[in-house]
C-alpha cells in the first residue's frame, strides 16, 4: 500500500514539470485561440448558414415549403437544437414540423471513429396525412420516389451508438377523405435509452417505452432489446387502453356481411422475439388482451352479437413455431340477436351462407405443407349471456331470450384426443307464455370427440313453462313455423351425412326436471279444447343411448288439473326395453271432450281415468312386444244428448281389473270387469229415429252413405276355391273371468207417438264368468231386472261368442209386463187404446255352426182393446178381429214364434225376422184369418171354404178334415161367428145335377130289385158297381121319359153306354132352381155338420144367400166362410 502512494507521487511530479514547460505553454495558446473560434462559429455563423441550407435542401427534397425558425448549436457541448420546423403543402396547410429538436453528440466519437450521441429529443413533432384516393395519399409523390430501387452496392451495418432518444408529445393526424374519417394519434411519447452498433456496447440493454393516444385511447409499449446480436433477443411489452375498435370499420371489407359498431380493445401483452440458429426463429407473445363493449351488426343495422367484455389471458403463442398456449378465455355479458324475418330467413344461416361465397383472391404459391397447429386451452368461461330470439314468420311475432348463460370449460387441447371437460353450461329462456325455463344447468359434461361419446353428470331443469297453440287453421305454433322449414333442411343435410359416420354415444349420470308446467291449446276445436300438465317432475338415472345399458326413470305430474300421473322403472333406449310401473289417478276426460263431440252427438260432462299396472315394451328383430299388467278404471262417466240436454249414458265405476295384456302375439287376459251404477238412456225421437243410431255425427250437408252393393259372381270351383283361399287366422286370445253386471238402469222414451211412452228397465245386474276366444269354452251368462220396476226379467245363457265359432244357448223370460201402457202405440196403429193385459215372454235361441233356431213364446192374458183413438197412421183392418181369431176363451193370446236361418246369410237378421213373423201373424189374422185359424188348429191347410163334388152336397173327406179344424178353432173362439155362403157353378154345376139325375135314376132301379128280395135300404145308401153299371143304366135309359132312337120296326135301338149317357145328359131337366137350390143344400150340409159333429152352438152359425155364378177363384162347387 505504502509503495503504490510513492509511485503516485513520483507521478504527479513528472505531469506538473511537463506542464509548466515552454512547449506545452505554446500548444496551450494556441488550443484557447481554435477553441474560441470555434465557439464563434458554432454560436454565431453556423446557425444562420445551416438555416439557410437545411430549408432550401429540404424544400428541394420535400417539393414542399419548408420553414425553420431558429438553429442554435453548442459547440463546446457539441450540441445543437433546431425550432420550429414546419412543412406545408401547396396552398400553406401545414403537413409535418416540430417544436424542437435536440442532439447531443459525444465526444466519444473521436475515439471510436462513429457517431455516438449521448441524446436524441424531438419535441412536439406534428404529422398531417391525407388519403385521397384508394391507395393514394397527398405524400405518394414521396413514397413513389423513394420506394425506387437504387442501384447502389449494399453496405455494411454503419457503426454508430445513439443514447437517450426521445420524442415527446408527438401528434399524428391521419385524414381518411373517401372513408370521410379523421384518426388522431396524440401525445405520442418514445423512449429508447440506447440503440448501438458498436461492439463494446453489444451487451448493454435497452429498455424502450411508447405511449400515445389512439382517437383518445392510450397505448403504451415498453421492452429491451438487443438488436444486432447474433440472437437479435427483443422484449416488446404492448399496453393499450381502451382503443376504439370501431374506426376499423371503414378500412374492413365491404364483402362482410356484418358491421364493427362499437368496441374498446386493452392489451397487456409481451412479445419476444429470438433467432435460435440460422434462420430459425422464435416469437413468444404472452399477457393478456381484452375488448370491451364490442356490438356488430347486420349490414341494414340489426343487432348481431355483442359482449361486454372478453378476457384472453395467453401462457404463450410462437405462431412461427404453431403453438399456442391460452391460460384463459373468459367471455362476459355475451349478447347474440337471432332473428326470423317474415320469410322465414334466419340471420345466422343468412350470414354464413354470404360468408360462405368465395371471393376472388389472387393465387399464391404453393407452400409445403405445415405442420399442425398445436394448442391448449386452459380454462373457457361465459357468464351472463343472452341469445335474443325474434321470429316475425309467425302471424304473432314470437320474441324472447335466453338469459343468465353460463359455460364453464377445463382443459382443452387442441389434438382433441383427450376428452373435453365443460364443468357447467346453465341458463334461463324466457320466450313469454310460449316458454319459460327458470334455470337449466348441465353439469360434468366431458366430450369425446374422437370416440364420438358425450358424457354428462347432471342434467338439472326447475321450472320450466311451455305453451303449444294450434290455431283455427290447424297449424301449431313454432312446428309449422317457416324457419324451422330452413332448419329442417339443414338438419337433413347433416343426418344424412351423419348416416355414413359413427354414431354418438350420449349418457346422462343424473336427470332431474322439477316444477314443469305445459298448456296445449287446441283453437281448431270448438269449444277451444285445452290439456294442461302441472307440477311435473322427471328424475333418471344412468340413461344413455348405448346399446343394451339401462337406467332409472321415474316422473310425477297433475294432467289436467284434477288428474295425476305417476311412472317409475327401468328405461333401455337401444335397442328399447321399457319396464314401468304407471299409476293414473282420476285424469278427467272432459279436456278430451272437442275432439269427441266432432265426431259424436254425445257431450262428455264428466268422467275420469284411473289404471295402476306395470307396463313393459321391448323393440328387437322381431317387432315390438309390449305388455300391460294391472287394473283400470273407468269412472264417474256421464255422457248427455246433444239434441235435449238429457243423460245419455252414465255409470258410477267400469272396472277392469287383473288386466293382462300382450301386444306381439297379441294376447287379452282379464280376471273381471265390474260395471256398477249404470245408466242408459234410449229415445225414439219425433222422425221415429233412435238416438242410438244418431250417436256418430254425419258429415254437415252430406247423405248417409249407401251401402255397397257387393256384386254376385259366379262361384268357383270348390277344389279351386279352398286352394286359392288364405289360411284362416286364429282368434286373438281373449280371457276374461268375470263380468258383473249391478244396479243398471235402461231409460227408454217414444217421442214419436202420441201420447209419448216412457218405460225403465230396472235393478238390472248380473254376471258372466268363463269368457274366453278358445273353441271348447263356454261361458256362464245371468241377468236379472225388472221391467217398470215390477215384471221381473231374467236371462240365462251359455255362450262363447269370442271364438272363431260362435256359440249361444240363451233363455230369456220377461214375466207380466202389464201392455195398458203400450196404449200409445195400440191408439197409433190399431186406432184403439189397451184396456188391460199382461205380457209374458219366452224366447230359446241356439246358435251352433253358424246356424240359429229360436223359439219366441208370447203370451198375452186378458188383452182387451178400449176406447176407439182416430189415429191417421190406423189401420183399415178388423183389428178386433184379428185379436178375436188368437184370444182364446180363457182370454189368452198365446203364440209361439219360431225363427231359424244361417248367420253366413248376409241379409239374415234374428231381429228382423221376428219383427217380420209378428207382422205377417196380424196382417194373416186380419187378411186370411182361415189360414190362421188352419195354422194353429189344423195342419195349415185353408179353413175359409170346402169344395164339393160337381153336383154333389155331401161332405168329402178333405172337407170332413177342415170342418174339424174349423169346429176346433170355433169352439176355442166362443167370440168368433161363422157365416157361411152356399155356392154353385152355373155350367160345371148343371151337367153334375143331370149326373146326379142319372145316378139316382140307376139307384132307383136296384132298389126295385132290392125290394124284390125283401131288403130295405135307402135310395143314399145305395152303391152301384161297376160291373152294374150298364145294366142299371140300360134300365134307367129306358124308363126316362123323353123320345128316344127306334129302329126299322119301331123298337128302340140298343145302344152303347157312352151314347145312352148322352142322351140322358141332353134330355133331363136342370133349371136354374135346381141350381140354386144346390148351393143352399151345400150351406145346410156345412151348418148340420158343424152343429151337429162339430158341436159349434147354432147360434153362432149363420147362413148367408146362396151364389150360382162362375168365378177365377176355383171350383165353384163350395162352400165359402167368413168370420165376424
Amino acid at each position: 500500500m505504502a509503495e503504490q502512494t510513492a509511485n503516485k507521487s513520483v507521478s504527479m511530479s513528472h505531469l506538473s514539470a511537463a506542464l509548466k514547460s515552454p512547449r506545452s505553454m505554446k500548444l496551450g495558446k494556441w488550443l484557447g485561440i481554435f477553441l474560441l473560434v470555434i465557439g464563434v462559429l458554432g454560436f454565431f455563423a453556423a446557425p444562420p448558414l445551416l438555416k439557410s441550407i437545411l430549408q432550401k435542401q429540404l424544400s428541394l427534397q420535400l417539393h414542399r415549403e419548408v420553414s425553420i425558425e431558429q438553429i442554435a448549436i453548442n459547440p463546446y457541448a457539441l450540441s445543437a437544437k433546431v425550432n420550429g420546423l414546419s412543412i406545408r403543402a401547396d396552398g400553406g396547410k401545414e403537413v409535418a414540423g416540430f417544436d424542437e429538436l435536440f442532439v447531443n453528440l459525444s465526444s466519444a466519437s473521436i475515439f471510436k471513429l462513429a457517431a455516438v450521441v449521448d441524446e436524441v429529443r424531438l419535441q412536439g413533432l406534428r404529422l398531417a396525412v391525407s388519403r385521397v384516393a384508394e391507395g393514394r395519399y397527398d405524400i405518394s409523390d414521396l413514397l413513389d420516389e423513394w420506394m425506387k430501387p437504387k442501384d447502389e452496392p449494399e453496405k455494411d451495418t454503419p457503426r454508430f451508438s445513439l443514447n437517450n432518444i426521445q420524442l415527446i408529445n408527438a401528434k399524428i393526424v391521419f385524414d381518411d377523405q373517401p372513408k370521410g374519417k379523421v384518426h388522431t394519434i396524440s401525445d405520442i411519447n418514445l423512449a429508447l435509452p440506447f440503440v448501438s452498433s458498436l461492439p463494446y456496447q453489444a451487451e448493454v440493454l435497452v429498455h424502450p417505452a411508447f405511449s400515445a393516444k389512439i382517437n383518445g385511447s392510450p397505448l403504451a409499449l415498453t421492452g429491451e432489446s438487443k438488436p444486432f446480436t447474433t440472437t437479435h433477443e427483443s422484449h416488446l411489452s404492448l399496453d393499450l387502453d381502451r382503443f376504439d375498435l370501431a374506426v376499423l370499420q371503414p378500412y374492413l371489407p365491404e364483402s362482410l356481411p356484418f358491421r364493427l359498431n362499437a368496441g374498446t380493445l386493452d392489451t397487456e401483452m409481451k412479445a419476444m422475439f429470438k433467432e435460435v440458429s440460422d434462420k430459425v426463429y422464435s416469437v413468444t407473445v404472452i399477457g393478456a388482451a381484452h375488448v370491451s363493449g364490442l356490438v356488430l351488426a347486420e349490414s341494414d343495422g340489426q343487432a348481431l352479437v355483442g359482449w361486454k367484455r372478453l378476457d384472453v389471458e395467453l401462457d404463450s403463442i410462437d405462431p412461427l413455431n404453431r403453438k399456442a398456449a391460452v391460460k384463459r378465455v373468459a367471455l362476459d355479458g355475451l349478447d347474440v340477436s337471432l332473428a326470423v324475418n317474415k320469410q322465414g330467413e334466419f340471420n345466422v344461416l343468412r350470414l354464413l351462407d354470404k360468408l360462405a361465397k368465395p371471393v376472388a383472391t389472387v393465387p399464391e404459391p404453393k407452400l409445403e405443407s405445415a405442420k399442425p397447429f398445436e394448442w391448449t386451452l386452459g380454462e373457457f368461461a361465459l357468464s351472463n349471456g343472452l341469445l335474443r330470439w325474434k321470429d316475425d314468420s309467425n302471424p304473432t311475432p314470437v320474441t324472447g331470450e335466453v338469459r343468465n348463460l353460463l359455460v364453464s370449460v377445463g382443459k382443452v387441447d387442441g389434438k382433441l384426443v383427450e376428452p373435453i371437460e365443460i364443468n357447467e353450461v346453465s341458463y334461463q329462456v324466457d320466450l313469454g307464455e310460449r316458454f319459460r325455463v327458470e334455470k337449466m344447468a348441465i353439469k360434468g359434461i366431458k366430450l369425446d370427440l374422437p370416440g364420438r361419446r358425450v358424457n354428462i353428470a347432471e342434467v338439472i331443469n326447475t321450472g320450466a313453462r311451455a305453451r303449444m297453440l294450434r290455431n283455427k287453421d290447424s297449424k301449431i305454433e313454432w312446428v309449422s313455423s317457416p324457419v324451422l322449414k330452413t332448419i329442417r333442411a339443414t338438419d337433413a343435410k347433416a343426418e344424412a351425412k351423419a348416416k355414413e359416420e359413427k354414431p354418438w354415444i350420449g349418457k346422462v349420470g343424473k336427470l332431474a326436471v322439477e316444477d314443469l308446467a305445459f298448456r296445449f291449446e287446441d283453437q281448431s276445436m270448438n269449444p277451444v279444447a285445452v290439456q294442461e300438465i302441472e307440477a311435473f317432475s322427471l328424475h333418471g338415472e344412468g340413461l344413455t343411448n348405448e346399446a343394451n345399458q339401462k337406467g332409472k326413470i321415474a316422473l310425477q305430474g297433475k294432467i289436467n288439473k284434477k288428474g295425476s300421473l305417476n311412472v317409475d322403472g327401468s328405461l333401455q333406449v337401444y335397442p328399447l326395453d321399457a319396464q314401468l310401473k304407471v299409476e293414473t289417478v282420476a285424469i278427467p276426460l272432459m279436456p278430451f271432450e272437442p275432439y269427441l263431440g266432432q265426431f259424436l252427438n254425445i257431450s262428455l260432462t264428466r268422467g275420469q281415468v284411473s289404471n295402476k299396472g306395470e307396463a313393459t315394451a321391448k323393440l328387437d328383430t322381431s317387432g315390438l312386444k309390449a305388455s300391460y299388467k294391472g287394473n283400470f278404471t273407468l269412472g264417474d262417466f256421464v255422457a248427455v244428448d246433444k239434441a235435449n240436454s238429457t243423460d245419455f249414458l252414465k255409470w258410477k265405476s267400469l272396472y277392469f281389473g287383473g288386466v293382462d295384456f300382450k301386444l306381439e302375439p297379441l294376447a287379452i287376459n282379464i280376471g273381471e270387469i265390474a260395471l256398477s251404477d249404470f245408466y242408459s238412456r234410449l229415445i225414439l225421437n219425433k222422425e221415429g229415429k233412435l238416438n242410438v243410431a244418431d250417436i256418430v255425427r254425419k258429415p254437415d250437408g252430406g247423405e248417409t252413405p249407401k251401402e255397397a252393393v257387393t256384386p254376385v259372381a259366379t262361384k268357383p270351383d270348390a277344389k279351386l276355391a279352398a286352394k286359392d283361399a288364405a289360411p284362416v287366422k286364429p282368434p286373438v286370445p281373449i280371457k276374461i273371468a268375470k263380468i258383473t253386471l249391478q244396479n243398471g238402469t235402461v231409460n227408454f222414451s217414444d217421442f214419436f207417438v202420441k201420447p209419448n211412452y216412457t218405460v225403465n228397465l230396472t235393478k238390472l245386474g248380473g254376471r258372466v264368468s268363463g269368457l274366453s276366444s278358445a273353441a271348447d269354452t263356454v261361458a256362464d251368462m245371468e241377468v236379472r231386472g225388472k221391467y217398470a220396476n215390477s215384471a221381473p226379467v231374467q236371462i240365462l245363457a251359455k255362450l262363447n261368442p269370442l271364438a272363431a265359432k260362435t256359440y249361444l244357448d240363451l233363455k230369456a223370460d220377461i214375466t207380466g209386463v202389464d201392455l195398458t201402457g203400450f196404449s200409445p202405440y195400440s191408439g197409433k196403429y190399431a186406432g184403439y187404446a189397451i184396456e188391460k193385459g199382461k205380457l209374458t215372454l219366452n224366447v230359446a235361441y241356439k246358435l251352433e255352426n253358424n246356424q240359429l233356431t229360436a223359439e219366441n213364446r208370447l203370451f198375452i192374458d186378458q188383452f182387451t182393446f178400449g176406447d176407439k183413438i182416430e189415429s191417421p197412421d190406423a189401420t183399415t183392418l178388423p183389428v178386433n178381429l184379428a185379436i178375436s181369431l188368437l184370444k182364446n176363451n180363457r182370454g189368452e193370446i198365446d203364440l209361439n214364434l219360431p225363427v231359424a236361418g244361417s248367420l253366413d246369410d248376409p241379409q239374415f237378421s234374428i231381429g228382423g225376422l221376428i219383427i217380420k213373423v209378428i207382422v205377417n201373424l196380424f196382417v194373416k189374422a186380419v187378411t186370411s184369418p182361415f189360414a190362421l185359424l188352419g195354422s194353429m188348429f189344423g195342419s195349415g191347410e185353408e179353413l175359409s171354404n170346402i169344395e164339393f163334388a160337381v153336383g154333389r152336397v155331401g161332405i168329402n173327406d178333405a172337407g170332413t178334415k177342415k170342418l174339424e179344424s174349423l169346429a176346433k178353432a170355433l169352439v176355442e173362439r166362443n167370440s168368433l161367428k161363422l157365416e157361411i155362403t152356399g155356392r154353385a157353378d152355373p155350367e160345371v154345376d148343371r151337367e153334375g145335377v143331370k149326373r146326379v139325375g142319372i145316378e139316382r135314376a140307376m139307384k132307383a132301379e136296384k132298389l126295385k130289385d132290392i125290394k124284390k128280395a125283401g131288403e130295405g135300404k135307402s135310395l143314399e145308401d145305395i152303391e152301384i158297381s161297376p160291373e152294374e153299371y150298364k145294366t142299371y143304366l140300360t134300365r134307367a135309359y129306358k124308363e126316362a121319359k123323353f123320345p128316344k132312337p127306334r129302329n126299322v120296326v119301331g123298337l128302340q135301338k140298343e145302344l152303347p153306354v157312352e151314347e145312352m149317357e148322352k142322351l140322358m145328359l141332353a134330355n133331363l131337366p136342370a133349371s136354374d132352381e135346381d141350381i140354386k137350390a144346390l148351393a143352399d143344400r151345400r150351406a145346410e150340409a156345412v151348418q148340420g155338420w158343424l152343429v151337429e159333429q162339430g158341436k159349434v152352438p147354432p147360434e153362432r152359425v149363420f147362413l148367408l144367400p146362396s151364389k150360382v155364378e162362375h168365378d177365377d177363384k176355383g171350383t165353384g162347387s163350395r162352400a165359402d166362410f167368413s168370420l165376424r
